[in-house]
């Protein structure tokens, strides 16, 4: 991999010289008419970001602040503004949302969900869509700083916080550690998986005094086709083929080793990957293969996959939530939003 060092050596400048540029005001920064809460990370995927995004959204909305939530969508096959979610449901496919987005839409249907490149266009369509919106959530927007934010929140991820500590192409990280001073929060994800020391050292060390929390990832169950609750010990290992299109995949298999699920194969796809027809043509032939009757996949493939497999499908449902008690009143008063 040294090999790329020179390559990460030019991203990293064409990096700062981006961050320096908005810094110094030779490009502009734009605000939106509503409070804008950033949830990201320095890595590329898989931090648990999505989860995060839903959680917290609920816990606004349980405390009587109707947030939206800006995405860019990855993964998706559109182009241009996507009303994903109108705040009544989701009013758009897969195909045009992207997965992530998708799966929000589906599991947080009061709340407007748009995604665009352009994260002030994105915002305004949301605040038209839904003008008691009290807070716009900022999906993976620690990079996007030509939105300006009220509230950064990064997360780092518990089983690998520096992410190899190398810039792409020659590691996984975006942006240098050092960018950590950005932050206003940091919650540590997947503490359930590893010790958390070395990301809460991490924070320490790049952001110092700045607050950090701590959040679990738990199954709430697995679901089939229809949504029904199945018990693990009704899904036999040897029965299941196991499929991801995720940035770190190996944390799904923990997942499913957690519930003393053993699969009798295992398909792996790049993050976001749309599921085309070469790739439906794997899954089905591992399934063969292997002797597998039935399909066990996340939520985000799972919203990809209903409805075209010709076997049945089951998806393991998680939820993420802080485990210190104030993150959110925390959040809202750094915001300058009343607490419920």
């Amino acid at each position: 991999m040294r090999l790329l060092a020179p390559l990460a050596a030019l991203y990293g400048g064409a990096v700062s010289a981006r961050l320096g540029a908005y810094r110094c005001g030779f490009l502009r920064v734009h605000r939106a008419a509503r409070p804008v809460l950033s949830v990201g990370n320095l890595a590329v995927g898989g931090t648990g970001k999505t989860p995060f995004v839903r959680w917290l959204a609920r816990e606004l909305l349980a405390r009587g602040t109707r947030p939206s939530i800006l995405t860019r969508g990855y993964g998706r096959a559109s182009r241009g503004s996507v009303v994903v979610s109108d705040g009544a449901g989701a009013v758009a496919s897969v195909r045009a949302s992207g997965d992530e987005a998708a799966a929000l839409a589906r599991a947080l249907p009061r709340v407007p969900i748009v995604a665009d490149r352009d994260r002030l266009a994105a915002a305004r369509r949301a605040e038209d869509l839904v003008p008691d919106v009290g807070v716009h959530l900022l999906d993976d927007g620690f990079s996007h700083v030509a939105l300006a934010r009220d509230l950064d929140v990064v997360l780092l991820d518990a089983t690998a916080p520096d992410a190899g500590g190398a810039l792409l192409p020659e590691g996984r990280l975006r942006e240098p550690l050092s960018s950590l001073a950005r932050a206003d929060l940091v919650v540590v994800t997947k503490c359930e998986q590893a010790d958390p020391a070395a990301a809460r050292a991490l924070a320490n060390r790049w952001a110092p005094g700045t607050p950090v929390y701590h959040a679990l990832t738990r199954v709430l169950g697995i679901r089939d086709d229809s949504g029904e609750e199945v018990r693990a010990e009704d899904l036999p290992g040897a029965t299941l083929v196991a499929v991801a299109a995720l940035a770190r995949p190996d944390a799904f298999f923990a997942t499913l080793r957690g519930l003393g699920i053993a699969p009798a194969g295992a398909v792996t796809f790049r993050d976001h990957d749309p599921y085309g027809q070469f790739a439906m043509g794997r899954i089905e032939r591992a399934a063969e293969e292997s002797g597998a009757t039935a399909v066990v996949t996340s939520e985000k493939d799972a919203v990809k996959l209903e409805g075209r497999l010709r076997l049945p499908l089951f998806r393991v449902a998680v939820e993420m939530a802080v485990t210190e008690n104030g993150f959110v009143e925390d959040a809202l008063r750094r915001l300058a939003l009343p607490p419920s």
